[in-house]
């Protein structure tokens, strides 16, 4: 029974990856293909409104608020926000991976072996050389971690808090996420996101991939064990945890609201109902995404205003003078 789920979960959490990498790589494709492509008209365009805009000598009012001076603004506005979107990545990707050598290599891990608990939970699994135990009583958590070698960390406070079955449940639940290669794939969307801040939509299918790679890593777990109550258990105890320790580059046990209550359901429901694509916060994302994609790639591509050599107001008409024609 729980096989078909897990399937079902792992396609829809790869068609949700896929989709979003498309959509990403096809807008910056087309961004970095219209400004190689019109960066010189952009410049001589530029250059050619200022000479127009001050044709009388001084600066026009009537000429500058005009369709050819927004038409020529806009390439370098849609530029400065894709320059933008590119450092909050850079900036992005340095804290994520100096939160992560941080955490390998700043908090010595701890001899599994002198801890009973885990022991006994991984003494069922082969995930002695994969998980890793971290000195935090104080903290609750379990995660993924490692872009090219990913490894499931336990804090010594989870494992004091949950039984062995809560715990080899958590364990069976983070092993999916490492064999998905799931740190990987969200550190590859976010860095889409951050580069793409203004497409809503990607916000929105994240949060669909995570949703459906949480369901996919609790059916995986469930279809090893066989004790769906002791993953549901460990999952209301972590929910109503308020620690932040987990915050590093990771997949992390989710404890996002929407996402443990949906969870919750498919655990101790017999039959479990889907939520829907049908949803109008996605389509009208979809839809202002689409339209700002589209005239973005009218700004860098399209040409309505013909450029010539003559050097004269758009208008023709400044605000108390005409310009003259030499």
């Amino acid at each position: 029974m729980r096989l078909p789920l897990f399937q079902n979960q792992q396609t829809k959490a790869r068609i949700y990856f896929a989709l979003l990498v498309f959509i990403n790589i096809s807008v910056l494709s087309v961004i970095i293909t219209g400004i190689l492509y019109g960066i010189n008209r952009y410049v001589t365009d530029t250059q050619f409104t200022y000479r127009a805009v001050t044709c009388c000598g001084g600066i026009c009012l009537t000429c500058f608020f005009s369709l050819h001076t927004l038409y020529t603004l806009f390439p370098w506005f849609c530029m400065v926000l894709f320059s933008f979107g590119i450092a909050m990545a850079i900036r992005k990707t340095s804290s994520i991976l100096f939160l992560h050598y941080r955490l390998t290599h700043s908090i010595p891990p701890l001899p599994i072996k002198n801890h009973i608990k885990l022991k006994k939970a991984l003494s069922g699994i082969c995930a002695n050389g994969q998980t890793v135990l971290i000195d935090a009583s104080q903290a609750i958590c379990a995660f993924t971690s490692g872009i090219w070698k990913p490894r499931i960390y336990l804090s010594t406070g989870i494992c004091s808090y949950l039984t062995s079955g809560e715990l080899l449940a958590v364990i069976l639940h983070e092993t999916h996420h490492k064999k998905s290669w799931d740190p990987l794939k969200l550190f590859i969307l976010q860095l889409f996101k951050t580069i793409h801040f203004f497409l809503p939509v990607n916000n929105h299918l994240i949060n669909l991939y995570v949703s459906a790679s949480e369901k996919a890593a609790d059916d995986a777990a469930i279809n090893i064990s066989g004790e769906p109550l002791e993953l549901a258990s460990a999952l209301v105890k972590l929910s109503q945890c308020n620690t932040r320790d987990a915050q590093y580059f990771s997949v992390a046990f989710s404890k996002k609201s929407d996402i443990t209550e949906d969870r919750l359901r498919r655990l101790l429901e017999s039959e479990t109902v889907f939520p829907s694509w049908r949803n109008s916060h996605l389509y009208l994302s979809s839809l202002f995404s689409l339209f700002i994609t589209i005239t973005i790639c009218i700004s860098l591509f399209y040409r309505p205003f013909p450029y010539t050599d003559t050097t004269e107001c758009v208008t023709r008409a400044c605000t108390m003078t005409t310009c003259e024609l030499p």
